[in-house]
């Protein structure tokens, strides 16, 4: 993507979820606040409720619960009830990889032809990578603060704490496998060189950094943080997983991946997105309303951030 072209993106990404989004009416220049009539309780601001089981967030949460987060994933990956899952997630990226090479050509092939397809396919996977997943945090946050809705304060530090601790795994798991990338591809289906050397590694990336995607599997834990965040909004998961969807077509076109790469990535992040979100269970929702005003994830007039207003 140009250097132009990303910038008034980000732009506009800023103003779409940033912004307060209005109901049109019948007159159009006219907008009225969506309106609910539910019961607001307030809460002190150190805790969600006074219950013995309930928490708080805070601010560092992204950081110090990083290592709850792998204890909670390695329990959660590394016992007999997984062992099923492990099975057909072997299965399934055993048979990808026997038919990468003829899977990923008629995209490659489309994207070496096509300067449309390459500026399709970079611009799409742009939206799998950090930049964007920060700029969706800041928003949350950004409204959030503005609005003093605690919902949306606590969907965006789980954003960045999902981006960092599926980041940090991904890494690790990258220079444990060290695959070739199809663009530097020795072999057709991408050999698989493991613990590379980290100067060899740093110096030429593309022939050891495959495996599995950091993008896909960061997208689906932010997508997954997201919607246990807002599950009566019910366009988010068909949403996010068709674009997820797509940004894998355009890693795979770009030559950044192969199809295999991506079932245990799509895994990793869908299981960091339930642990971070599953402490949410402690918390009432009802209560979690700091103030009159709450914000979500709206299509109904275009994709943005909706206002409700709550009335005693």
């Amino acid at each position: 993507m140009n250097r132009n072209l990303r910038l008034s993106l980000i732009y506009i990404l800023i103003c779409s979820f940033s912004s307060i989004k209005t109901f049109a009416q019948e007159d159009p220049s006219l907008f009225l606040f969506h309106l609910e009539n539910r019961h607001l309780n307030h809460f002190d601001n150190s805790l969600i409720n006074e219950n013995k089981n309930s928490i708080s967030f805070k601010w560092h949460d992204p950081i110090t619960q990083l290592p709850t987060d792998f204890l909670s994933f390695g329990k959660k990956t590394f016992n007999i009830k997984s062992i099923n899952t492990i099975a057909g997630l072997t299965l399934l990226t055993g048979i990808l990889i026997s038919v990468d090479h003829e899977t990923i050509e008629p995209f490659r092939s489309n994207y070496k032809s096509s300067p449309t397809i390459r500026n399709l396919s970079k611009d799409i996977s742009w939206l799998g990578g950090g930049e964007f997943h920060l700029i969706l945090a800041s928003a949350f946050g950004s409204a959030g603060l503005i609005l003093d809705d605690q919902r949306a304060l606590r969907t965006a530090l789980q954003i960045v704490e999902a981006e960092l601790v599926t980041g940090v795994t991904v890494q690790l798991l990258k220079r444990v496998s060290g695959r070739e990338s199809p663009q530097s591809a020795t072999h057709f289906h991408g050999l698989f060189r493991p613990f590379p050397n980290l100067k060899d590694y740093h110096q030429n990336e593309t022939k050891y950094y495959s495996f599995p995607s950091g993008h896909v599997s960061t997208s689906v834990a932010v997508l997954t943080v997201i919607a246990e965040n807002y599950p009566h909004v019910s366009w988010i998961k068909p949403v996010g997983y068709a674009t997820i969807g797509l940004i894998g077509i355009g890693l795979v076109a770009r030559g950044w991946h192969w199809f295999s790469d991506y079932p245990l990535a799509a895994v990793i992040g869908y299981t960091f997105g339930k642990i971070i979100s599953s402490r949410n269970d402690l918390l009432n929702d009802d209560d979690f309303e700091n103030s009159h005003w709450s914000i979500h994830p709206d299509y109904k007039n275009g994709l943005g951030i909706g206002l409700s207003y709550k009335l005693n």
